[in-house]
């Protein structure tokens, strides 16, 4: 397929930061290919056409997954069909960059094309800053601003709750558990979760050091030196808890640790975000500061 006019004149203005499609009457029909790019989609009240992995979206994430019903499969996130995608005939394909950049000029000859850029520098602005893009890219800024006064809005709202209940500069880690095994991702300042806690004003033994994709693999030992509270996302499948060492971990025997509920998802989007900092405000809550 021949790039036209049509998306040569939109690819330059996306160039230029103009939005990437000419605001239709109808929606826009978006592809996503990840899931956070999804979860934005929904959460400006558009429905894809064709989502990457919508059962993996439904299980992790989530958000609007009702609305996902009969929408097209074109794939998984890191092999999309591009036959499938064509057949949609979509006005707009959004991705990322670490998946698929090398991808970019396929997809461009189907649709315009965004691929959002991998949040390694700070995950937490990267929720501010790819919403943002996306929002442009519809030309619907307006209602994502919305979203994101209430994110800002339940950061301020966690942290004051948290200073009065003495947990300002506290020192907390916050690990997900890897279903089926006695190992965890502990998150680096650079993560979603990591630019909450600073958010928040909290500390972690994570927060100086950045880490690919914002997180590293702990095993329950790298945890027996760590004198701090911890916050645990779990799907409750995890092994940790039938480790005898896992009780040896300080923050276990003192009562300073705070099990988050399934179904978080700590790794970016306007509804997933502000759901992850009032569950970890109102748990840390729950507990006593060390």
């Amino acid at each position: 397929m021949k790039l036209d006019r049509r998306h040569f004149l939109l690819a330059a203005g996306a160039l230029a930061g103009a939005p990437l499609l000419a605001r239709a009457a109808s929606q826009p029909r978006v592809i996503t290919l990840e899931y956070h790019a999804t979860e934005m989609a929904l959460a400006l009240g558009l429905r894809p056409v064709g989502v990457a992995d919508a059962k993996g979206y439904a299980r992790w994430v989530g958000y609007g997954k009702a609305q996902l019903a009969g929408v097209a499969n074109v794939g998984s996130r890191q092999q999309p069909s591009l036959e499938a995608m064509a057949r949609l005939k979509p006005d707009l394909i959004v991705g990322v960059d670490f998946r698929h950049a090398s991808l970019h000029g396929l997809f461009s000859r189907i649709a315009p094309t965004l691929l959002l850029p991998s949040p390694e520098l700070d995950g937490l602005a990267s929720v501010y800053a790819d919403y943002r893009q996306f929002a442009q890219a519809v030309e619907l800024q307006a209602a994502a601003e919305r979203d994101l006064v209430r994110l800002d809005q339940a950061l301020a709202e966690q942290r004051a709750a948290l200073a009065r209940a003495g947990w300002a500069g506290q020192p907390l880690a916050i690990l997900q558990s890897i279903g089926g095994v006695s190992q965890m991702w502990a998150f680096a300042g650079n993560s979603v979760p990591g630019g909450i806690q600073k958010a928040l004003g909290l500390t972690g033994p994570w927060l100086d050091t950045p880490a690919r994709q914002g997180v590293e693999t702990k095993t329950v030992e790298d945890l027996l030196t760590l004198q701090t509270s911890i916050a645990l996302l779990s799907d409750g499948r995890s092994k940790l808890v039938q480790d005898p060492v896992w009780q040896r971990v300080p923050a276990i025997r003192a009562g300073r640790m705070a099990e988050l509920p399934a179904g978080l998802w700590p790794f970016g989007g306007p509804a997933s975000t502000p759901r992850l900092v009032h569950t970890l405000g109102q748990a840390l809550l729950a507990l006593k500061p060390a």
